[in-house]
Order: structure tokens, then sequence, then C-alpha cells
């Protein structure tokens, strides 16, 4: 039985991100919030951030009077959400201030507190979830089909040259986000199996002992909860298969042992998380012509299209060094995957 599960390590993040935000942009204008620019989603979600690891109040979904869960439930898309809703309720209460003050006669800056007040509570009031909803949903749209668009020129057929070397295989995404290869419907969809993400899973990792919201996590071992999700999916994916040949009188094949590789481009999280679980570790370090981002984290800096703190960059970092001795194999183009992942599941490494 063999499983190999791989994070967005297919598609340069920047590009795929910035025209996900210009579509947030437009979207915006489209329900009557214009000239919100499509950096003004990370800036917010950046501000959002620092609130929460400050432990100030944030109200990731308004509709809500009080959510015990929000500490461990703040994830990508939560943010993502609250940073549509600031920048709605920003605009709104700007345009009201500005009518109140033009129908009064004076200057915005000559409010007092109470009016300002009063209209800070209509913001809130009029911004509805449905929309901040709409305007989140055209982002991820756009997120998929712009991450088809940018697809590195050798992910397809790495992925097909493994499949066709082993075809019994499993393969899976792991993701923290709101990247989801079963949503590309006209590139990754039919080479993926299943898609383990923090965010769509959500109902299934509160239930396990060691759950850990990402932006908390200072260990590799933390980050088990996601891996150990991924591995009861492969296996259930890989049992599936069993049964449907045995339905249809398929000869079976010889008995395989369990192997796990993950693939990712994220020493901390792909290779420090994963290696906790068992699995095989390939760190895709890839060329500069790739346009990759993740190395930026080694480097002590944080990547324009990130929300992450200074804080949460200090912890990655210092996970990033002690996982650099869990790496079982490297690559730096995609077209050494097949080769890498045969000598993997050979009980090789070039490590």
């Amino acid at each position: 039985m063999r499983c190999i599960t791989s994070d967005d390590t297919l598609y340069p993040i920047a590009p795929v991100l910035d025209e996900a935000n210009t579509a947030f942009s437009t979207a915006m204008s489209n329900f009557g919030y214009v000239g919100i620019q499509p950096s003004d989603i990370v800036a917010a979600g950046k501000k959002i951030r620092i609130n929460i690891a400050e432990d100030t109040q944030v109200d990731v979904s308004a509709d809500k009077a009080e959510d015990p869960l929000k500490p461990t439930t703040v994830n990508h898309k939560e943010i993502r959400l609250a940073a549509i809703r600031k920048k709605m309720e920003e605009f709104i209460l700007q345009t009201k201030l500005k009518q109140t003050a033009d129908d009064w006669a004076t200057d915005v800056d000559d409010l007092t507190a109470p009016v300002i007040k009063s209209a800070e509570k209509w913001a809130r009031t009029t911004v509805h979830s449905s929309v901040v909803q709409a305007v989140y949903n055209a982002w991820e749209m756009e997120r998929h089909h712009a991450a088809e668009r940018h697809l590195f020129p050798d992910a397809i057929s790495a992925i097909k040259q493994i499949q066709s070397d082993n075809p019994n295989v499993i393969i899976g995404a792991v993701t923290d986000g709101s990247a989801n290869p079963m949503l590309m419907v006209f590139s990754l969809m039919p080479l993926f199996d299943f898609t383990v993400s923090w965010e769509d899973d959500i109902a299934n990792v509160q239930q396990m002992e060691q759950f850990q919201e990402l932006s908390a996590v200072d260990q590799s071992d933390e980050l088990s909860w996601i891996y150990r999700l991924a591995v009861q999916k492969g296996k259930e994916m890989s049992a599936l298969t069993s049964e449907i040949k045995k339905k249809n009188d398929e000869e079976e094949d010889e008995d395989i042992e369990w192997c796990w590789v993950h693939v990712g481009d994220d020493l901390a999280y792909d290779v420090g998380g994963a290696a906790t679980c068992g699995a095989k570790t390939v760190l895709v370090d890839l060329s500069p012509e790739y346009g990759q981002t993740a190395r930026l984290r080694l480097e002590g800096k944080v990547p324009e299209w990130s929300t992450e703190t200074e804080d949460e960059l200090g912890a990655h970092k210092k996970m990033s060094a002690n996982a650099m001795d869990k790496v079982d194999a490297r690559i730096q183009t995609l077209s050494q995957l097949p080769e890498v992942i045969a000598e993997l599941l050979n009980g090789k490494s070039d490590e």
C-alpha cells in the first residue's frame, strides 16, 4: 500500500494569490465597495493576525455573539473573511460619517464621539455575512483558476509518471489553507484521490487530542493532527480500491507494505510535521526560475502574500532548522520527483 501526499508546491504562490486578491477587489467593487485595492485584504489580514496574537478580541464572525472555539478556529479562511468584513465596515463607516458631516454642514473631524460610535454600530450591522461570503467565494474561485494557469510546466507530467510507475499509488493533498486540487477540474482533479484541509476538515481535526492551530505551533509534533488525518484517509482510499477490485473480480496485487511519502516545500510544516508521523519526506527546493517563495522564511523574511506575524515567523524559522535532518530527499525540479519517489519506495535515499 503506497501513499504520496503533497502540499501546494505545484505552482508559485505569489502570482496565484495576487490574481485572487485582484478578484477580491473586483468583487468588492461589484457590491459597491469601490476603491479597495487587492493588497488591502493582505494588510487587513496581517492586522487581524497581530490582534489575535496579542489576545485582542477580533470579530471573525459578527453573526455569532460568542464562539468558544474562536481561539482555535481562526484559520486562513476565517482571517480572510474577517479582512473582507473589516474593509466593508471601514468603507461604510467613512461613507456614513461623510454623509452625516455633509448633512450638518461640518467636517468629519468635528463630529462628536457619540455620533462616531453610532456610525460604527451602523457599519457593523449593515454588513451582511452573505455578502462577505460572496466576496470570499470570488476570491477562492479565482485562486483555483489562477493555480491552474500557473502550474509548473513539469507538474502534471511528473504526477502521471509516478502513477505509471506505481499503478496502485494513492495520491493526496495536505494543506492548512484553501488550496484544493479536487477543485482544479481542468488539471489536477483527475490525478488526486483525496484532500485533507485544515479548513474543510475542521470538524474532524477538532476531535483529535493533538489538535493545534498552525499559527500557535512551535514544535513539529504539534502538526501531527493533520498528518494523522491524511494517513487515515490514505488508508481508507487504499482499502476502497482493493474492495472495488474484489467486486470486479480483478486479480489482486501482491501485498505491499505500507509506505508513505510526503512532498512539500516547507521545512517546518511539510518535512518536520510529516516526519513525526512516519512519512518519508521530499523537500521541494526548486531552482530560482520557478519563483518559489517558501525559502524566504529560512532567511527570516515574510513573503509579501503572507499574513504571518513576526513571532510566528520566528517559530517557523526555528522549526525549519530543527527539521533539516528529517529530509530524506531533495529536488530542484519537479521532473526529478518520479525517480526520487521510486528510490524512497524501494528504501533508497540521496540524503
